[in-house]
């Protein structure tokens, strides 16, 4: 009886071995895989760098597809262009190459009115996207301050105002949201070649596409003897620019902040907001740029120094790229180091103490910082190229053990994947190499290299006992997700400037800090002030009874940019003063106590429905164009803030479910994305025969949060409810439906995802959408400013489209979802109420929350995209051409869920049905009936405490 139980066992892990060899051989064959540019570079193996120079003129394109295209005379002072007037398409030019090699790249291009972001393109030579950094390159516009820095009525300084200056330029392709950093090489064999062109995002016109190779920059040595000059400058000449009075720009991020730890900064004052540095956080991206001006009165060498901290990448330089006129004059300029430190240092651009000096003729001059990963660029991209080896073999292991293997069961994994001790070798040797040399260009052991050896440890471990792989898969995934975040950090080059001084060789420099007794002067002012100054109210402060009291949530740099939009056009236009405040939380309060505000511009979803039934709202459909206004907005939207025949909030943020995927990862397993729920029960069981999951959306309910939460998009039971045909209330509002067989339909198909599937209930979207694990989730569609700014080493690897749905009788997929958001509501004791509405009709307009979301993003970044209830800004906003596509497909199917009050009860009590199911295995029908009966109970005793109020 054993040796026949061994020989089934034996038999059973033969299936096992065969079964699961084959499906990983059937993932090697699948479509073939585009290599990133070290792979790329490998293969071509030619390091010939041939000194011809093609010129392609942008006119004589062969085909085109998708484009639109228009041939100009002339266009912006340069004859033959060719105008390519909206995103997307595609154009291709045919080249005759001379010789073999590798050549870069440019663009001769004049970017064209859009939406202010930089223009986006991918490269196809002969047809095929050569290596994955060319699926997207970035284009960048530029941008120049219009105004000074202005002061508002209290003395703080305020933004200068800024917008794109646009000009032809001609830049090469250059990796600026990877690694490489540098301009893009590109292999051409002798002979004809077809270069296409794809439109990703912004409208630009082109002259000429260049295929060249640059002359080598000199040395510093060379430099100076070919400038060689008998020409001296007096030796105390010492100009100064102000960095936060920037010339030009490469993003309009790049405006000026505010230091107030050290006097010495320029200007100061211990108490007003003084704008007098620029760069920070927001200058950390490669490829970003400032440029100043600077006008010197003699001909000549000088030394260039910068006031500068870096008091962000701990214990690491960051670089920057100088250029003199748009040209960088020496190699060694090619990467200027910043080293770390708390305090303002003065960075005088040299090597071993002595100054690089700079020949500069007599008038003004331009003078560029480009953030630049310099000499780590090698490194960063090796180990890159590391992280996406690991996880890709991280996927083959899950793929054969799970995401929570049996400690108990082996796996036979050297069996299972050919070559998996030589795959952990040659990647723990590789990360060994890497942190070694990340040591020698960071300058220090230890620290940041430490944990590239820790992961290399790891791999040899694992190499040396493969069976203790299981065991070690959650830590192999945290070390993955850590070497993930590793990267993203330190492609960040982040750096703050004070200002920038120009001076003979030999002038002294002043003092980057202040001294110890005026720091502790300054600090005593300052708690003094602390007293004195209100930094609650934004700008100027108005009295009178024609003033109107707005409350803001959110930051203080969200509120200032509403201030300014107030300023600029809503007093001005209406002649109504506003007097903006930064309020986090107390509304409920400030109204008891008679103190509120007349409009708050923020609220939760559950708020003005809860409000308004205790009459303390005014009633929005009462105005006269109260019906123009409601065309802003989608059909539905209005939906959540009404109550009995009432409208008592506008729509302000809204925000529904999307579909993200892992695009590499469906294709080389050959998945189509789903398009009805039938589809994604296909997905999730071949996804799981290879261990891998899918993400729905559940967020548990507590009892504080479900008050103001809102129902549309906690999770997936009111999707599916909305596909199914059903509704959670009847038509007088004072009754669920939920035990209606539509109801009980939706909740059984909800809840077997988690108890027939096992899908996960709790797990962190982001992290397991970056390692793989996880390369189908529906979330919202904010979810994906986050994978755009934090996921670097997936960028092009991911797309987004509409949920699954409900295929009707005619064909048609029905895809309704819930949504959530925010509102803006006006109190009823406010005594300016027509004021009030003026306000909110300005504030939710067109203009306004176009001009919004983008200053927001300009202010902060893609990670701010706004989510803006509006449909005309939403469409004005930098969504690409696809990416909108796909929005607006799935915004056509939101529809909003009524708000009433005691609604807060069916979230918590749908939560509770739904835990009963999956926790205790109580039948579906039954949970839920239960339930209906409980939520119909207290929807009935909300209905009678809230009879005695007045509307």
């Amino acid at each position: 009886m054993n040796n026949l139980s061994r020989t089934w066992k034996a038999i059973g892990a033969f299936l096992v071995i065969a079964i699961t060899t084959l499906l990983l051989e059937t993932l090697s064959l699948g479509a073939e895989k585009i290599p990133t540019l070290q792979e790329y570079l490998k293969k071509v193996d030619n390091k010939d760098r041939p000194q011809e120079t093609i010129v392609v003129e942008a006119i004589n394109y062969v085909r085109s597809e998708n484009a639109a295209l228009r041939k100009v005379e002339e266009f912006k002072g340069i004859k033959q262009v060719l105008l390519w007037e909206k995103e997307g398409g595609w154009v291709e030019w045919k080249v005759h190459i001379p010789e073999t090699g590798l050549y870069n790249m440019a663009l001769q291009y004049y970017p064209l009115s859009g939406k202010g972001l930089g223009i986006e393109v991918a490269v196809m030579i002969d047809g095929k996207i050569p290596y994955k950094e060319a699926q997207k390159v970035t284009f960048y516009r530029i941008w120049k301050d219009t105004t000074g820095i202005r002061k508002d009525k209290k003395d703080n300084d305020l933004r200068p105002k800024c917008q794109e200056d646009p000009r032809w330029q001609e830049v090469d392709f250059i990796d600026t949201e990877g690694f490489y950093n540098k301009s893009l090489p590109f292999y051409f064999t002798q002979g004809e070649h077809t270069i296409r062109v794809v439109s990703i995002r912004e409208p630009f016109a082109l002259k000429q596409l260049i295929i060249y190779n640059p002359e080598e920059l000199p040395s510093y040595a060379d430099y100076i003897k070919k400038n060689n000059t008998t020409n001296k400058v007096s030796r105390d000449i010492v100009i100064k620019v102000q960095g936060e009075q920037p010339y030009l720009k490469s993003d309009p991020i790049l405006y000026p902040t505010y230091d107030r730890t050290d006097p010495a900064t320029e200007p100061y004052h211990v108490s007003k907001i003084r704008l007098n540095t620029i760069g920070q956080w927001n200058w950390r991206y490669p490829g970003m740029w400032i440029s100043w001006k600077i006008e010197v009165p003699e001909s000549g060498y000088y030394k260039i120094a910068i006031k500068a901290r870096q008091n962000f990448v701990r214990g690491l330089s960051v670089h920057r790229k100088l250029y003199i006129d748009g040209k960088v004059p020496f190699k060694e300029a090619e990467d200027v180091e910043f080293p770390y430190s708390i305090r303002w240092y003065m960075k005088t651009i040299g090597q071993k103490g002595k100054p690089y000096l700079v020949y500069l003729t007599k008038g003004v001059h331009e003078i560029k910082l480009e953030a630049t990963l310099g000499s780590f660029t090698e490194i960063l991209s090796r180990v890159e190229n590391t992280a996406i080896g690991l996880n890709e073999l991280y996927r083959k292991i899950i793929m054969i053990t799970g995401t929570s293997p049996d400690l108990y069961r082996d796996y036979f994994l050297e069996e299972q994947i050919p070559g998996l001790v030589k795959t952990l070798l040659k990647f723990s040797n590789e990360l060994e190499e890497e942190a070694t040399l990340f040591e020698k260009l960071a300058g220090q052991k230890g620290g940041e290299a430490e944990f590239l050896r820790r992961v290399a440890l790891q791999l040899r471990s694992m190499a040396e006992d493969t069976d203790s792989i299981p065991s070690r898969i959650s830590n192999f995934r945290d070390n993955l997700s850590g070497l993930s975040s590793w990267l993203a950090y330190r492609r960040d080059q982040p750096l703050e400037i004070d200002y920038i001084l120009v001076a003979s060789p030999e002038a002294k420099l002043p003092s980057p800090t202040a001294s110890m007794a005026s720091k502790f002067i300054n600090s005593l002012k300052a708690f003094i002030y602390s007293f004195i100054e209100d930094y609650t109210n934004i700008g100027e402060v108005y009295e009178g009874q024609k003033v109107i009291k707005v409350w803001v949530g959110g930051g203080r740099d969200q509120a200032q940019i509403i201030r300014d939009l107030i300023n600029d056009s809503f007093t001005p236009q209406t002649g109504i003063k506003v007097n903006v405040s930064l309020v986090q939380a107390g509304l409920i309060e400030a109204i008891l106590a008679g103190k509120g505000p007349d409009v708050v511009l923020t609220v939760s979803r559950g708020q003005p429905v809860n409000l308004a039934a205790r009459g303390a709202l005014v009633d929005l459909s009462k105005f006269k164009d109260f019906d123009q206004v409601k065309k802003r907005f989608a059909p539905t939207a209005l939906v959540p803030y009404t109550y009995n025949g009432g409208v008592y909030g506008l729509p302000v943020t809204q925000d529904f479910y999307m579909m993200f995927y892992r695009k590499d990862i469906l294709e080389e397993l050959n998945i189509d994305l789903p398009q009805t729920w039938d589809d994604m029960y296909r997905v999730i069981a071949k996804l799981q025969r290879y261990n891998l999951q899918v993400g729905l959306p559940y967020q548990r309910i507590d009892a504080l949060e479900a008050i103001d939460a809102g129902l549309g998009a906690r999770n997936l039971f009111p999707t599916l409810l909305l596909q199914f045909g059903g509704n959670f209330y009847d038509k007088t509002k004072t009754r669920t439906l939920l035990d209606r067989p539509e109801a009980v339909a939706a909740f059984k198909t909800w809840t077997d995802f988690y108890t027939k599937y096992n899908l996960p209930l709790i797990y962190d979207f982001y992290n397991r959408f970056r390692t793989g694990e996880m390369p189908l989730g529906i979330a919202p569609y904010t979810t994906y400013n986050l994978l755009a700014t934090a996921a670097p080493e997936i960028r092009n690897e991911w797309g987004m489209a509409p949920i699954p749905g409900v295929r009707k009788p005619n064909g048609e997929i029905d895809r309704s979802t819930g949504a959530s958001g925010t509102a803006s509501i006006i109190l009823k004791k406010s005594k300016n109420k027509e004021a009030a509405w003026e306000f909110l009709k300005w504030w939710t307009s067109d203009e306004t929350q176009t001009q919004f979301g983008k200053e927001l993003e300009m202010l902060m970044g893609t990670a701010a995209r706004y989510n803006t209830a509006n449909l005309t800004a939403f469409q004005r906003l930098p969504w690409n051409k696809e990416e909108m596509e796909n929005l607006e497909a799935q915004w056509k199917y939101v529809k909003e869920i009524e708000e009433v009050p005691g609604s807060y009860y069916i979230t918590r009590s749908i939560d509770s049905a739904f835990s009963a199911v999956v926790y205790q295995g109580v039948n579906p029908r039954e949970s839920l009936w239960k339930y209906t009966k409980e939520i119909n109970d207290e929807l009935e005793r909300k209905r009678i405490e809230l009879s005695s109020y007045r509307q």
